[in-house]
């Protein structure tokens, strides 16, 4: 079974922290963009490109459905997989325990530029340009990353060895289904 999900805004350092945790638990890594990538033969780009953003978000549900049934791993998802309804409650139901990793937007707009794929990986949703859409992107989805995850950490100017050991410290505590959602700060460093 998955052991971890991830989430958070693109480029929080999901994909990063969760090859960390993989070698830690001795189990792969799967990020649920490049699974949908291999599975579409193409990048997420392309496919909102070709098919919208709709289509794309239905395709995710899917990918998202079939991870969960993965036997190992730790699960890191799209940035906007909690837009949905749907997703959260899959999410929530699953009875994982759900890390949402943050950063402010400026550290964000740094990762994106950083990155060189961000332009055909990680395209503008909202017909801005994909660094001036963070900010308010940020205020909206705060509320469904708060709504399905047990745990926050932020990952701004930390090491990924101390927000691995973090996580690793709290998942010791996780009590499961009986820690409430929404209860993501409590002794999280935000």
């Amino acid at each position: 079974m998955v052991r971890l999900i991830l989430v958070g805004y693109r480029a929080s350092g999901k994909t990063t922290i969760a090859r960390a945790l993989s070698n830690h638990f001795d189990c792969p890594a799967i990020d649920a963009d490049e699974v949908f990538e291999q599975k579409h033969s193409c990048s997420v780009g392309e496919f909102i490109q070709s098919q919208g953003e709709l289509s794309f978000r239905d395709a995710e549900t899917l990918v998202l459905q079939e991870l969960l049934r993965i036997s190992d791993g730790v699960l890191s998802t799209g940035g906007g997989i909690v837009l949905r309804e749907e997703n959260r409650s899959i999410m929530g139901n699953a009875g994982l325990p759900i890390v949402w990793l943050v950063a402010p937007a400026d550290e964000i707009r740094r990762r994106l530029a950083a990155d060189i794929t961000t332009a055909s990986r990680r395209p503008a949703l909202e017909g801005k340009d994909v660094y001036s859409e963070v900010d308010q992107a940020l205020i909206d989805r705060e509320p469904y990353y708060a709504d399905v995850a047990h745990f926050r950490i932020n990952t701004d100017g930390v090491s990924v060895p101390a927000i691995v050991g973090e996580i690793i410290e709290w998942l010791a505590s996780w009590k499961g289904c009986e820690s409430r959602p929404g209860d993501a700060s409590a002794g999280a460093n935000s």
